[in-house]
Order: structure tokens, then C-alpha cells, then sequence
């Protein structure tokens, strides 16, 4: 949660001096197609590579792929997820202004997006002795919003809705003989995830990232990453 607040107060603070339009831009003309990697503390570090592709209308295509650690007693886990959704943003000030009341019409500017996200992802773990995969996809929901100016600093708050694949030890019937210990098992509640990010885009296609993520099941985790975008 420390994080999460100076997070807030570094992007509030570089936003009020950024220069307005610098890249040419208007300051809601937020980038949806990236390519780029972050760096996760975590339980363990890891990596993530993230790529996103800008579609025909308010649509755009997302696919991620998480490589980091967990930890069961002495033994350490690799854990690969990989996720696909689609989105959809709009501004706030379309969402708004398209809504009238008793003959009443709204008139916001467009200061923020805000956007729905919704695909599958997939869990593998091993170590040297076991290896384990979750076949069966997971629905993932990722809902947020945007802001900031797209020539300088932009932010992001988001929450992240889907189950979680986890390492447990593995209870052999009696009578059974089980080759294996642990088995990999699907938490029964959804995991609720919350996150803010910080964007500075550098130049008009290099920007860094900064990201951190509270979560009901896992260890809160930090992100500094780089991307392109176009």
C-alpha cells in the first residue's frame, strides 16, 4: 500500500509540470498499440512480456506472459501465465455526453478513458521435479480507468477479477500408491486484484512504467518496465 500512495504522488506531481503537447498530441490520445517487457518484484522476480494491438473502433487485442516464482516451504516454483483479452475504452466525456435526463444534456471533456478488458489466461508451474499445467482456461476481467496526458505522464487504476492456480500437497487416497507430493490446485474464490501504474513516455514511441498490484491471494508485487508504443 506504500507504494500504491507514492505511486500517486510522484504521477500527480510530474503531470502539473509536463509540457502540454510535445509529441503533438492531444493530452487524451492515449496509445493502445505497445510492444515492451517489465521487470516484477514479487515473491519472487521475474519477468513479463506484453503486447497490444489497437483495432477498428474502441477495440483492442491484448497478450501477456508472466514468468516469475512461488514458494512452497523450502522449494521453489516456476510459474508461467499467459493471457489474452480484449478491450474497449471510450472517454468519459462521450460515456456522459451521450446520456440525457429529462431533457437535461451533459458537457464533460474527455479527461479520462475508461475501459473493460475481457479474455482467458492459462497457468504452468515447475521445478526440478515436478511440472504442472492448468489446461483449462481461466475467464480474466480487467476494468479501469485512464488518464493524464498522453505527451507526458499518464496513469492508470485498475482491478483485476479472475481464479488463481495454486501449489498444494496432494492428499493420496488410502490404499493408493501417489508417485507425487504437491499437485496444482484452482482457488475456490475469485482473486481481486488492484493496481495503479504510472506511464512517462519519453519520446512519441518509447515510454517507462511503473506498476503496483495488491492482491486477496498472492503477494503484492512492483513492476518498472519499458515498451514501445505507436
Amino acid at each position: 500500500m506504500k507504494h500504491f500512495y507514492l505511486l500517486l504522488v510522484a504521477l500527480l506531481s510530474f503531470s502539473i509540470l509536463a509540457e502540454e503537447g510535445r509529441f503533438g498530441r492531444d493530452a487524451n490520445d492515449y496509445q493502445y498499440t505497445s510492444f515492451g517487457f517489465s521487470l516484477i518484484s514479487a515473491e519472487d522476480d521475474g519477468i513479463a512480456l506484453n503486447a497490444s494491438l489497437a483495432l477498428p473502433g474502441p477495440l483492442y487485442a491484448l497478450f501477456e506472459r508472466r514468468a516469475d516464482g512461488v514458494d512452497l516451504d523450502n522449494e521453489t516454483y516456476d510459474k508461467v501465465v499467459n493471457s489474452f483479452r480484449v478491450g474497449a475504452h471510450a472517454g468519459i466525456g462521450d460515456i456522459l455526453n451521450s446520456i440525457s435526463a429529462k431533457g437535461v444534456t451533459f458537457s464533460v471533456e474527455n479527461f479520462l478513458d475508461v475501459y473493460a478488458e475481457v479474455g482467458v489466461k492459462s497457468t504452468s508451474l515447475e521445478n526440478d521435479i515436478n511440472k504442472f499445467s492448468e489446461d483449462d482456461a481461466q475467464a480474466n476481467v480487467i476494468a479501469g480507468v485512464r488518464f493524464g496526458n498522453s505527451n507526458a505522464w499518464e496513469g492508470k487504476l485498475f482491478a483485476d477479477f479472475s481464479k488463481e492456480s495454486e501449489i498444494a500437497y496432494f492428499q493420496c487416497p488410502d490404499g493408493d500408491v501417489c508417485t507425487q507430493q504437491v499437485s496444482v490446485v484452482l482457488n475456490d474464490e475469485t482473486d481481486r486484484k488492484f493496481g495503479a501504474e504510472a506511464v512517462f513516455n519519453m519520446s512519441k514511441h518509447t515510454a517507462v512504467n511503473f506498476k503496483v498490484i495488491s492482491s486477496d491471494v498472492l503477494d503484492s508485487s512492483f513492476e518498472i518496465g519499458f515498451r514501445f508504443t505507436f
